[in-house]
């Protein structure tokens, strides 16, 4: 499944549009804390690195970029930067955004 539009709506808050009609809302510190990266989950054990603890509640989101035809990465205002989210993935974190 692919976006049919990505929108920035505020410092915190992305909207994902998808093919079938489907909104997702995302909030920067959901996104931050399910982030990807190998600084942020251990590549071969999948252990999460990141302490939920250490995320503020008032991150926001500095820049979103397309990474090919296949994913986004984000700029968050901790400086974070190195994330890759896939369509997969963000389309299961927006179903359970939407429903939370």
């Amino acid at each position: 499944m692919k976006p049919k539009a990505i929108d920035h709506l505020g410092p915190d808050h992305l909207r994902i549009r998808w093919e079938d009609d489907q909104v997702g809302d995302y909030r920067a510190r959901t996104l931050r804390l399910a982030c990807p990266c190998a600084g942020c989950v251990e590549e071969w054990t999948g252990r999460l690195l990141l302490d939920p603890v250490k995320v503020s509640p008032f991150l926001t989101l500095l820049g979103v970029d397309l990474v090919g035809r296949y994913a986004l990465s984000f700029t968050f205002s901790d400086g974070h930067h190195t994330g890759i989210f896939n369509w997969d993935l963000l389309r299961r974190l927006g179903a359970s955004e939407t429903t939370s």
